[in-house]
């Protein structure tokens, strides 16, 4: 770990050349989950050539690298470098329901970067901000995270504890974010919501659903872009607000709308080194939130 630290201390300009060689590495010699990627893209976008997909595929791996250093610079990075990389488009939406004592909900993706997302948003952002994180493997890495998500005032929140945690603090004015487009795990069944996304059955979570129903928290989509090599804006899209009709998944719905719309505009710049659909549907049950 203290070798982590000390190379994430390098400038950005020589953290992204060894970004450059990692991107060799991965995509020409080893072929880093090259199959899951490529079948990934395949069905996600059928309509495409093969030409077409191995060139997103190929910017994939770049902006995979570029993410690696990312994360790796977060343990060290000033708020300065972080607030010159990120950029709020419409911060101002957030001040709106601030202003009004609500709480707010943030749904986000695994669109590259995220973890300076994160970061930015506790610096820039009027809010507290908790993050629910899964916790990792590797018990000294999930502890550098932690600490790291934390390092400008966030509180991150295990999955496990989310729904308590924040019904508990239901009267504090907090700013909740949940990257939902995680794959349930396979012992999970009765929390699964299923809807067609990016052209293939999909399972995703319900709880991004559900705390707003429950908590009568309003509710934000995180689309975030990169205009260039290191640099992200973020935008604010309403997703929801209460009152709530009983049970409704316009919530997930529409989360599921905007998430695809933004894999479809920066394609390249998604997980899709995840096997995101490795769960199947087994039965034909009704989708709701009970």
């Amino acid at each position: 770990m203290w070798l982590l630290k000390l190379v994430s201390r390098l400038p950005m300009w020589m953290l992204y050349g060894i970004a450059d060689f990692l991107f060799f590495v991965a995509y020409r010699v080893v072929g880093y989950r090259k199959k899951v990627v490529l079948g990934n893209l395949r069905n996600s976008f059928p309509e495409k050539a093969d030409k077409e997909l191995e060139r997103i595929a190929k910017a994939f791996y770049k902006n995979l690298s570029n993410f690696a250093v990312e994360v790796l610079k977060s343990f060290t990075i000033s708020s300065n470098e972080i607030n010159k990389r990120i950029k709020f488009v419409n911060i101002e939406l957030v001040d709106k329901y601030y202003e009004s004592g609500q709480s707010l909900l943030v749904l986000a993706t695994h669109q590259f970067n995220w973890e300076w997302a994160l970061l930015a948003g506790c610096l820039q952002l009027p809010y507290p901000v908790d993050v629910i994180y899964q916790k990792l493997s590797s018990e000294k890495f999930d502890k550098l995270m932690f600490k790291t998500r934390s390092k400008f005032g966030g509180t991150p929140i295990k999955k496990g504890d989310a729904l308590r945690e924040i019904i508990r603090r239901s009267k504090q004015r907090r700013l909740i974010v949940i990257n939902g487009d995680q794959t349930p795990p396979g012992r999970v069944k009765s929390d699964i919501y299923w809807a067609e996304f990016l052209n293939q059955d999909t399972a995703f979570y319900k709880g991004p659903g559900i705390l707003p129903l429950k908590t009568g928290t309003p509710v934000l989509f995180l689309r975030i872009t990169s205009p260039k090599r290191g640099y992200y804006e973020i935008t604010f899209v309403p997703l929801g607000e209460p009152p709530y009709p009983k049970e409704s998944t316009m919530i997930l719905d529409s989360y599921i709308k905007e998430t695809e719309k933004q894999i479809k505009e920066q394609p390249s710049y998604w997980l899709w080194s995840h096997k995101r659909w490795k769960r199947k549907r087994s039965n034909t049950k009704t989708n709701d939130l009970s």
